[in-house]
C-alpha cells in the first residue's frame, strides 16, 4: 500500500486497495477492484471506471481489513471518460473503517467551511456547513447535490450570488422561502419509479439509431436508472435512443442506450418532456 507524505487536517493521501459493489448509472450492477486517492475521517476519494450518480448508495470493501461498509456518492471530483474519481461518504461516519490514525484537526478543519448555497430547483438559500470532502466535490464542479427541504428532494446547489440581506454568517437558520409545490406525479402502477430523482440542469446529446442527426437537449433531472429531458422533436414511446449525459462539445462523450418510457406534451412551451430509462443493450 503506497502512502504519500501529504497530510492536511482530516485528509490523507493514500492508495488503499478496495472493492466497490454498486449499480452504474445505466442500471447495470458491477463489482470493481480499485483504490482510494484520498482518505477522510468520514469517507474517501476513489477511482472508478463505472459511472455513478450523486446521492446513490454503494458498498465498499476494505481489502486490507476484509470489512465492508455502505457509502453514499457525494459527486465526481475529477476524471476522464474511462477513469473517474468520486467523493464518497460513509453512512456511519463514526465507523473506524480505514484503520488509519488521522492527524489531529481543529474544529475549523473538521467542519470544512460554511457558505451560502442556492437550490437550483426552488431558489431557496441556506447557510451550509460543508465537510472537507463536500468542499472538494464543490470546488471541482462548482455545484453540489444535496437535500432541499423546500423541494423535498435531492437537488443541485450552487454558490449564492450574494448573502441574503440582514443575515449573519454565524446564523444556522436559512432565510424563509415560499414552499414550492412539486409537480404532480403520474399514478403508480407496474412501471412505478425505482430510483429517486435529482433535479439537475445540464446539457445532453440524443441520437436515434438509424438516423444521422444528433440533438442537443436540456436535462431536467437524473436518476440512477435514467433521466428526463425536454425536446421539440418527436420520439416514440418505447423507442430506442442513445444518450450522452452530460455532454460537452469536442470531448470524448460516452453514449448509452435508453428507452423512452414516458412522453408528456407541454403545449404552452411547444416542447415535449421525455422520461427515459437506460438499458444494457439495444435488444432490451
Amino acid at each position: 500500500m503506497k502512502v504519500q507524505n501529504e497530510r492536511q487536517g482530516d485528509r490523507i493521501s493514500i492508495a488503499m486497495p478496495i472493492q466497490v459493489f454498486g449499480t452504474e448509472i445505466t442500471g447495470q450492477d458491477f463489482v470493481e477492484m480499485t483504490q482510494t486517492r484520498l482518505l477522510f475521517r468520514d469517507g474517501a476519494a476513489i477511482e472508478l471506471n463505472h459511472r455513478l450518480a450523486p446521492m446513490q448508495q454503494i458498498t465498499v470493501r476494505n481489502l486490507a481489513m476484509g470489512t465492508e461498509a455502505p457509502a453514499r456518492v457525494i459527486g465526481e471530483v475529477s476524471g476522464r471518460p474511462n477513469a473517474r474519481v468520486y467523493g464518497i461518504a460513509l453512512l456511519d461516519p463514526d465507523l473506524k473503517f480505514w484503520n488509519v490514525n488521522f492527524p489531529g484537526a481543529g474544529e475549523s478543519e473538521a467542519s470544512g467551511s460554511q457558505c451560502w448555497l442556492e437550490c437550483g430547483g426552488c431558489g431557496g438559500r441556506e447557510l451550509a456547513s460543508l465537510s472537507m470532502l463536500e468542499c472538494d466535490v464543490f470546488q471541482s464542479n462548482r455545484s453540489l447535490t444535496r437535500p432541499c427541504k423546500w423541494c423535498e428532494a435531492d437537488t443541485v446547489w450552487q454558490l449564492a450570488s450574494h448573502e441574503p440581506a440582514g443575515e449573519k454568517r454565524s446564523s444556522a437558520e436559512p432565510p424563509k422561502m415560499a414552499r414550492v409545490q412539486p409537480a404532480a406525479e403520474p399514478a403508480k402502477g407496474r412501471n412505478a419509479r425505482k430510483h429517486s430523482r435529482v433535479q439537475m440542469k445540464m446539457t445532453a446529446c440524443v441520437h436515434e439509431p438509424g438516423y444521422g442527426t444528433e440533438e442537443i437537449v436540456q436535462v431536467e433531472n437524473v436518476s440512477r436508472g435514467g433521466l428526463s429531458f425536454l425536446s421539440p422533436n418527436g420520439y416514440g414511446l418505447n423507442s430506442l435512443i442513445e444518450v450522452a449525459a452530460p455532454y460537452m462539445k469536442g470531448a470524448d462523450n460516452v453514449f448509452s442506450f435508453a428507452r423512452v418510457r414516458r412522453v408528456e406534451l407541454l403545449p404552452d412551451r411547444k416542447l415535449k418532456r421525455y422520461g427515459v430509462s437506460y438499458v444494457k443493450d439495444s435488444s432490451v
